[in-house]
């Protein structure tokens, strides 16, 4: 057999599909009725973008309803105009009374700070260099300890050894304790590149993404911190997470799958990998 194609890599929009804004959809809903009603809305200049896009799928634009603009014309446009948005209001206040409650309690905003010092690593270690940077880590343990968690962020000689795993996996469980997500997965990332196979990597970095309500992403990360090395920390917020994320895709199926008459779709095809998803949101979209 030869090799297996790689799927395309998924567009930004595709990965966050499960936090799609219902109010959203219900404007699309609105405007999806009045293009029906008036197709000559599509004709506009500014939906050119969106005739273009329709034809370039295989898709066809309905003609448009050419008419003479009389004073009588005008007074009804701004009648559907006001219809219009009576009906987004209505279809907005609906959405939000069906809306998904999520306890975001710990959810927190995403620091803002300049990226961390990650040091070198192409940098020759020597062993006096290997010598200091434990040195360092020890006092950064015990300043830890010591709860003064911003000395021991500047203690951790990452530039001193800037190939060891274990000394970004460290930062990145301090920057938790100062809720610092951002600059946690900072330092996960760095470590994953540099070992793979680390649990207490993904624990941190599935952390920092509940601490953002990355919901999936937190799911992804502490599942296999718990596969590598089985933790109890790490188990006890996956199951979390995982609550919150499956009443979100089942959410999301519910509201916006079945209004777009795809109900065939079910709840454990959303939650399969990357490819399904995007083939999902493919389907919507009519990509």
């Amino acid at each position: 057999m030869g090799p297996q194609p790689q799927p395309h890599p998924l567009p930004a929009a595709c990965q966050r599909l499960w936090t799609v804004d219902p109010c959203k959809v219900s404007k699309l809903r609105v405007f999806v009725k009045m293009c029906k009603q008036d197709p000559s809305v599509l004709h506009t200049e500014e939906m050119r973008f969106l005739r273009e896009w329709v034809e370039s799928v295989g898709g066809k634009i309905p003609p448009a309803t050419h008419k003479t603009k009389s004073e009588d014309n005008i007074k009804e446009e701004n009648t559907d105009s006001k219809k219009v948005e009576e009906n987004i209001k209505t279809e907005e206040s609906s959405s939000e009374e069906s809306d998904l409650e999520i306890d975001n309690e710990g959810v927190i905003e995403p620091d803002i700070d300049a990226p961390q010092e990650m040091g070198n690593e192409n940098v020759e270690i020597t062993e006096e260099m290997m010598d200091q940077a434990n040195d360092k880590t020890v006092a950064a343990i015990d300043a830890l300890n010591d709860g003064e968690l911003q000395k021991a962020i500047d203690l951790y000689a990452i530039k001193l050894n800037p190939r060891l795993a274990i000394l970004y996996a460290k930062r990145a469980s301090v920057f938790i304790k100062l809720q610092k997500p951002n600059a946690a997965i900072r330092d996960c990332d760095r470590a994953i590149e540099i070992n793979r196979d680390s649990a207490q990597t993904y624990k941190w970095r599935g952390k920092a993404h509940r601490l953002q309500g990355h919901w999936e992403e937190a799911v992804h990360d502490l599942a296999l911190a718990c596969k590598l090395d089985y933790d109890e920390d790490a188990s006890a917020l996956l199951k979390e997470v995982r609550s919150t994320a499956q009443k979100i895709a089942e959410h999301w199926r519910n509201n916006i799958c079945n209004n777009m008459e795809l109900e065939s779709i079910t709840a454990s095809e959303i939650s399969q990998s990357e490819k399904d998803r995007y083939r999902i949101f493919s389907l919507i979209c009519g990509i």
